[in-house]
C-alpha cells in the first residue's frame, strides 16, 4: 500500500529504533528480570491484545507503579509461548 508508517517500512523502523526498545529481543537475551506478581495485569493486557477491536492497550500510572514491568512481563511470555493463539 501507499499509505507510510507500515510494518516494515524503513523509515518506520527507523523511528522505532531511535525511539523504542525491543522488548521481545531482550526477553530473548535474557536481559529483562522476572516479573513477579503481575500475571494478573499480564493477562489482562493479553486479553485486550487479541480482542478483534478496540485491541490497544495503554497502561496509565505514576511512575515506579509497574508499567514497564507488566510489558516485560507480556515481552517474556511472548517468547516463552505462554499467550493465547
Amino acid at each position: 500500500g501507499g499509505r507510510g508508517g507500515e510494518a516494515g517500512n524503513p523509515s518506520t523502523s527507523l523511528v522505532l529504533d531511535q525511539f523504542g526498545r525491543n522488548l521481545t529481543a531482550a526477553a530473548m537475551e535474557g536481559k529483562l528480570d522476572p516479573v513477579i506478581g503481575r500475571e494478573k495485569e499480564i493477562e489482562r493486557v493479553m486479553q485486550v491484545l487479541s480482542r478483534r477491536t478496540k485491541n490497544n492497550p495503554v497502561l496509565i500510572g505514576e511512575p515506579g507503579v509497574g508499567k514497564t514491568a507488566v510489558v516485560e512481563g507480556l515481552a517474556q511470555a511472548i517468547v516463552h509461548g505462554d499467550v493465547p493463539e
